[in-house]
């Protein structure tokens, strides 16, 4: 039986209670999580139906903040998960281009706001590699915020990619204030921080690039930071070995194009607002949604509606996300269909979760573009899956 973390308020109380700590955890991330994922959701949906330009620049002022919100408590979480040894990586393969674009997506609106000048230089041929792809964008998110905070307004930051000795080296480098030679040997320490006024115009926690390091070491590779000193810009330098990728199907590595059509979606998810945020979002991407406020509805409305997709949250009422998985994976109605977590709880908090059950397991606050994309991705990779197997039958031996 899955258990998710969620703390009794007896042991919340005890200070100090080591045992309660990931308990709590759990419990923050999840309550920080679920009223992000409606302002994101809401912002996106503004951003494509806005045409007065000063409404465009509430909502993009909007939609900067909550990023940054959820980069720190990311952080923190992430902070919390390396120092009782629960951050874990799941690798696959993974173009290098398309890890940069998720990066950089990120971080643009920071660095546009502050007219920042962006050079980005890649391989000449496509590169693949067997990674965790969401732990080496954050790596790359982390390096490229902290060269947008600590560049001033109309600075320059140049992200690069090179494959050299068998090694793919990210690079990201800018031309703002710099490292104290003091503070490099503790850079990747954490809650490192050179000196800052009191209004803190840097802001931050000093954590991100504790946790690069980490993320990077725990794939084989290292980092190190290089800098002239104050005022002479600074440079970080990521190395990661190229393993050697598993065998994978010729269909499945198909055609990269996604024809533009309309899904059945269903949204199973307690919280309304979120639900509702997302179902508008889907909708005026021109798809079919439904919603359903917990499993036992959502998996009534499942039968009847036969979505291609299900979002499926994890912490819902009585019966919770991964029971409700497993009766549908189980449904013969729902043959075919894609089911995608969106949950505020991470897979590393949740106890004897098998998140195989799931095509992707995504972490609340999704962009609601990346919830769309892996929709359409995962659809195509069954489709894809689905075609093979119709080869092999029809073969003949």
């Amino acid at each position: 039986m899955v258990e998710l973390e969620k703390p009794s308020a007896s042991r919340a109380e005890v200070p100090g209670d080591a045992q309660a700590e990931p308990q709590v955890l759990a419990m923050l991330a999840h309550e920080l999580r679920n009223p992000l994922a409606p302002i994101r959701n809401g912002t996106e949906l503004l951003r494509s139906i806005c045409s007065d330009p000063r409404q465009l620049q509430v909502v993009e002022m909007i939609s900067r903040q909550v990023v940054h919100l959820t980069h720190l408590l990311d952080d923190l979480l992430d902070a919390a998960r390396l120092q009782r040894g629960l951050l874990t990586i799941k690798k696959q393969t993974v173009d290098v281009a398309a890890i940069i674009e998720q990066a950089l997506e990120a971080v643009r609106p920071a660095i546009d706001a502050r007219k920042q000048n962006l050079l980005v230089s890649l391989p000449a041929t496509s590169v693949r590699m067997h990674c965790d792809p969401v732990r080496l964008v954050q790596v790359l998110q982390n390096l490229l915020d902290n060269a947008n905070r600590f560049s001033e307004d109309g600075g320059a930051i140049s992200v690069r990619a090179e494959v050299a000795d068998r090694q793919l080296v990210f690079e990201v480098a800018d031309n703002g204030t710099g490292i104290e030679p003091s503070l490099l040997p503790r850079l990747f320490n954490m809650f490192a921080q050179g000196e800052q006024p009191l209004q803190r115009p840097k802001g931050g926690l000093g954590l991100g690039l504790a946790i690069a390091r980490n993320l990077v070491e725990m794939h084989g590779g290292a980092i190190d930071a290089r800098s002239a000193g104050l005022g002479q810009g600074s440079r970080f330098t990521v190395r990661l070995p190229l393993e050697e990728p598993p065998a994978e199907s010729n269909v499945a590595r198909g055609a990269d194009s996604v024809k533009a059509v309309s899904y059945r979606i269903l949204i199973i998810e307690d919280n309304d607002i979120v639900a509702m945020s997302l179902e508008q979002y889907l909708s005026h991407r021109g798809h079919e949604v439904m919603t359903a406020g917990s499993g036992e509805i959502g998996l009534t409305v499942a039968e009847q509606f036969r979505p291609h997709a299900v979002i499926l949250d994890i912490g819902l009422p009585g019966m919770n996300g991964f029971e409700v998985a497993r009766r549908l994976r189980s449904a013969a109605s729902s043959a075919g269909t894609v089911l995608i977590a969106v949950s505020g709880y991470s897979p590393e908090m949740v106890r004897g979760a098998d998140t195989s059950l799931f095509a992707r397991y995504l972490s609340k606050p999704a962009f609601p573009g990346t919830i769309l994309s892996t929709i359409e991705e995962t659809l195509k990779e069954a489709d894809g899956a689905a075609a093979a197997g119709h080869d092999d039958s029809t073969s003949g031996t």
